[in-house]
């Protein structure tokens, strides 16, 4: 009894309108690095399905940058704590920890050596720190500012320089090491978001909310000119700047959401990638960037990444995705599984195939506004409930909502579909019925109590309400009209989730305190109770296609594998995701038992599972 993980579809990255997002990459310009929740991503810069995860901070995660050498990373959270851990290994072990300041870290940088970093961002008796790798020491003061800093470079060269861009409309220029603070530039007239030395070191480029970025001597810190003044410049503000490798070119994105290629010598724009593919056009501001050997990468307010190709100025590549927990799952028939998430994004992702294992594309139409509740899909179609209390009818293979919009009443909190496409969609206040069509043909009115989830039988014959009392109350369906014919009474808290057998009468039910109880629906007596290992709510449950295997998943973040046939056997996939399992579920068309789970932590996993 095993498991492994055999992809992780990592999230896309955490951002904040107003502010600009740190992207990194390896020395060997094979991965990149971004953050998002408490969890820092790599990911491979040509494949970027190929994804792993660092865990091991507190707080939510603000930046990660790589050393020059490649062999660790420093990443830092909203708590001012930096983190120096090993990439080799897939254990990630910690080498450091140190809190430089005491609140949010915003900019990490290090020295060529990988022997000294300066970390910066918000704090209270200072915004910034210079330590060494090794000790933790100090290495210099950071000083020079009033208010948070956003960013910081150091050149690679010796002697060493160092600079920082800030809140307070400034760039401070410091010697090294120990760093000291040397003067106070005031060029810009808005916060600056970005400041980056050039690879050789003979320049360092500033770029701010003023839409404007300046050219620096990389010795001295003198004023060169303004690349701004060029024709075609930016018409709002600039929140990230990357160098070419050769330090010939810059690269800035901005809230203009455009993405610019400047020739630094002949300050002229040499290239302008227009950035339109949110709906949202608010989505489509450029807020980070990274240009890495041939790699040119800009990412958008939604957290969508743009490859760009500087000789089409075209994007030759988007990577989408979630940002936000995922709340919803569902697996269609064919090679897709669709997934919702807390911002009313859906996506469907396709599996089963090595090149486009990965490709999440978004569900396009008029969609919900809010948190997805509930995702279930049969042959072609797709219904999702939300909290905006509406159902939405998609096509599966358009992967596009139809214009079809059914209002519930109330918050609708799950659904389910038999083989005839009758629906039953589990509100506050009700269960509803639905046919083929999505027309209402029934309603629970006044049930007595509060549904919390609903399953129909795959014959449409028998729907299991689960309620807020504890009870699995079971009703006959006919003609739309539900009659009471029994409960199961043995769990000992709230109803949270219920699958039903493909095969048997039986009926898989989680609740509030952890326990799974699997019941027979003839008798409504529980032919298994020891599936007790959850420490709490059972978010989600799902029988196998054969009927041998039950899945669950629960908000201590484990995933379980149970076997019918042994109860005693399971498996148990720990700490699966970060603070909570929202949703499991076994793929189709697989020929071993390969699960599905996403989490609170925006990122979608799949495990190949063995007894």
């Amino acid at each position: 009894m095993a498991y492994t993980k055999k992809y992780t579809f990592a999230p896309l990255p955490y951002t904040c309108r107003g502010e600009s997002i740190k992207l990194d990459a390896d020395p060997k310009g094979e991965s990149f690095t971004y953050t998002n929740g408490k969890s820092v991503f790599i990911r491979n810069l040509e494949n970027p399905s190929i994804a792993t995860e660092y865990v091991g901070h507190k707080a939510q995660t603000s930046v990660a940058r790589f050393s020059p050498s490649g062999y660790y990373m420093a990443s830092g959270d909203v708590n001012g704590n930096i983190r120096i851990w090993d990439t080799v290994n897939e254990e990630h072990i910690l080498k450091n920890e140190i809190r430089p300041i005491s609140g949010k870290i915003s900019d990490i940088a290090w020295d060529s050596e990988s022997k000294r970093l300066i970390g910066v961002g918000e704090g209270k008796e200072s915004f910034g720190h210079a330590f060494s790798f090794d000790t933790l020491s100090s290495v210099g003061e950071i000083t020079g500012h009033s208010k948070v800093i956003n960013s910081v470079s150091i050149r690679q060269q010796r002697p060493f320089k160092a600079v920082t861009a800030s809140d307070d409309m400034t760039v401070a220029f410091f010697t090294g090491v120990p760093f000291k603070y040397v003067k106070t530039i005031r060029d810009h007239t808005r916060f600056v978001h970005s400041v980056q030395f050039s690879p050789n070191g003979d320049f360092f480029a500033s770029a701010g909310a003023d839409g404007k970025i300046f050219l620096y001597d990389g010795k001295t810190g003198d004023k060169i000119d303004e690349l701004s003044t060029a024709e075609n410049t930016h018409t709002a503000g600039v929140f990230s700047i990357a160098w070419s490798p050769d330090s010939t070119q810059l690269l800035s994105s901005s809230a203009d959401y455009t993405a610019k290629i400047w020739d630094v010598n002949a300050k002229t724009v040499v290239n302008t990638f227009e950035i339109n593919s949110a709906a949202n056009a608010i989505d489509n501001q450029q807020v980070g960037n990274l240009w890495k050997g041939d790699h040119l990468v800009t990412a958008s307010l939604s957290g969508e990444f743009s490859y760009l190709d500087k000789n089409t100025s075209k994007i030759s590549r988007s990577i989408d995705g979630h940002s936000k927990a995922i709340t919803a799952l569902s697996v269609s028939k064919e090679d897709t599984f669709f997934t919702g998430s807390y911002d009313g994004r859906v996506f469907g992702w396709k599996y089963g195939s090595e090149d486009d294992h990965t490709t999440a594309e978004r569900v396009e139409g008029d969609g919900h506004k809010n948190q997805v509740t509930a995702l279930s899909s049969i042959d072609n179609e797709l219904v999702s409930a939300a909290m905006d209390d509406t159902i939405r009818h998609g096509s599966i293979a358009d992967c596009k909502f139809t214009e079809k919009i059914i209002s519930t009443g109330s918050l609708p909190s799950s659904i389910s579909v038999s083989n005839d496409k009758t629906t039953v969609v589990a509100t506050r206040d009700s269960v509803l019925i639905y046919n083929c069509q999505l027309e209402k043909i029934g309603q629970l009115e006044d049930p007595g109590f509060t549904p919390s989830t609903a399953e129909i039988s795959l014959d449409s014959k028998t729907v299991f309400v689960g309620g807020q009392d504890n009870k699995v109350r079971v009703y006959d369906l006919s003609g739309g009209n539900l009659t009471l014919s029994g409960e199961l009474v043995r769990n000992l808290g709230n109803i949270t989730s219920l699958a039903v057998h493909p095969q048997l009468n039986l009926l898989a039910v989680g609740d509030s305190v952890g326990k799974i109880f699997v019941y027979d629906t003839e008798t409504k007596e529980p032919v298994i109770q020891k599936w007790v290992f959850h420490s709490s709510r059972i978010t989600s449950l799902d029988w196998s296609k054969c009927g041998g295997y039950l899945v669950s998943g629960s908000i201590d973040t484990n995933v379980y594998v149970w076997c019918r046939e042994n109860p005693f056997k399971k498996v148990a996939i720990k700490n699966a995701h970060v603070d909570a399992v929202n949703n499991v579920k076994f793929l189709n068309n697989t020929s071993d038992l390969t699960v599905v789970s996403v989490g609170q932590d925006a990122a979608v996993r799949v495990w190949n599972v063995t007894f």
